[in-house]
Formats: C-alpha cells, sequence, structure tokens
C-alpha cells in the first residue's frame, strides 16, 4: 500500500545532530510510498506535494552545508534562514502526513491507531516548529542559551521520530501489508470490509 517504502524513508529522520544531510534522502524514499498513498485522500496529496518541497530545498541545504564544510564563504543568515525554512516544510508534510493517516484510521475503523497518530502529527510539528525557530539568527545575547538547548531538541527530535517509526509501523501492519501492491487490492480490502458488515446485517435480521 506504501507504508512500508514510508516506513524506510522515514527511519533517516533519526539523524537529528546533521538532519539537513538525510531529510531530502528521506523524502526521496518517501515519495515512492507516497504516490501510492496518496490517492487515498487530501492529506496524503497534501503530504505528497510538499514532500517534493522537502527534497528540492533539503538539496540545497545539503548542498549549502557541503560548501561549507568544504571552505567555502557563506553568510551565516543565509544558512540560518535556509535551515529554517526546511524544518517549516518538514513541519507541513508532517501536519499532511498524519492528516492523511488519520482520515484513513477513521475509514478502516481503527480509533486506537487514529489517537496514536493525532499525537505523533502533534509533538512532531511542535518540534520541527521549534527547531526551526532555534536555526534562526536571534543575536549573540541569545547565542549562549540557544546552545544549550540544541542537545536537548536533539533528543526530543530522536524520541519524535521513534514514535513516528512505531506509527508508521502500525500503519504497515494493520492496515497495508507489503503484499498489496497496488491499489485494486486496497480497494477489494474495503470491499470485503464492506460485505462483512452487511453479513452480520443480515445474520442480525
Amino acid at each position: 500500500m506504501g507504508f512500508g517504502i514510508l516506513l524506510v524513508g522515514y527511519a533517516f529522520y533519526l539523524n537529528t545532530i546533521l538532519p539537513v544531510y538525510t531529510i531530502p534522502v528521506s523524502a526521496i524514499v518517501m515519495a515512492f510510498g507516497l504516490a501510492k498513498l496518496k490517492i487515498w485522500n487530501s492529506g496524503f496529496r497534501g503530504a505528497w506535494r510538499v514532500n517534493f518541497a522537502v527534497a528540492l530545498w533539503g538539496l540545497f541545504a545539503a548542498g549549502l552545508a557541503v560548501a561549507i564544510v568544504c571552505g567555502a564563504s557563506v553568510p551565516e543568515t543565509l544558512t540560518a534562514v535556509v535551515t529554517a525554512v526546511l524544518c517549516l516544510l518538514v513541519m507541513l508534510f508532517h501536519f499532511y502526513l498524519g492528516s492523511g493517516m488519520v482520515s484513513l484510521t477513521q475509514e478502516v475503523g481503527l480509533p486506537y491507531l487514529k489517537g496514536r497518530v493525532f499525537f505523533f502529527r502533534t509533538v512532531t510539528c511542535i518540534y520541527w516548529l521549534l527547531y526551526a525557530f532555534l536555526n534562526l539568527d536571534l543575536g549573540e545575547k541569545l547565542d549562549p542559551i540557544l546552545a544549550r538547548l540544541l542537545l536537548p531538541m536533539a533528543v526530543v527530535g530522536f524520541v519524535a521520530a521513534l514514535i513516528g517509526i512505531a506509527v508508521l509501523f502500525s500503519c504497515y501492519t494493520d492496515i497495508g501489508m507489503p503484499d498489496e501492491k497496488d491499489a485494486p487490492e486496497k480497494k477489494g480490502f474495503f470491499s470485503r470490509m464492506k460485505e462483512k458488515k452487511e453479513e452480520e446485517e443480515r445474520k442480525d435480521d
């Protein structure tokens, strides 16, 4: 169905120390999973579109980081803004992804999974919003405070990524298994759910 590929790509978010290098790789891998999922609802379609922006902007941010490592003279303000914009795009991606997963869990009747997805979306969006703020150039007076916050934020980001992996794995096992290679098979799943409900109603009559 696409959750398996999405799970593999999302694992790259575990890198919270230098995420600028792995975010574009993650986006490229997840694009294949989202291509299958985007037929189901507007949330996945939004995630699919934003994911392309994450991939392109992430490649630019990674190239900028490599240029700095190689000795290029790049204004700190530019790198700060580029990183902050990347974080905001990732936040928007998680919002749409979480919305798509919430809608799908409602459709298949998995209320326990819906609660987990809602928690994942909320925590992750807040994290990436704060991470974007921490990467802005806010002046020398705040630099020592921000420096002390970077490590705790990296830990929080790692935990948020673990939550995301756990939620995606639940979706992978409870909604779509790897042998479901295309949409018609998944449509058949919903048809079977409907048929089962109709059979139960006939038994009650």
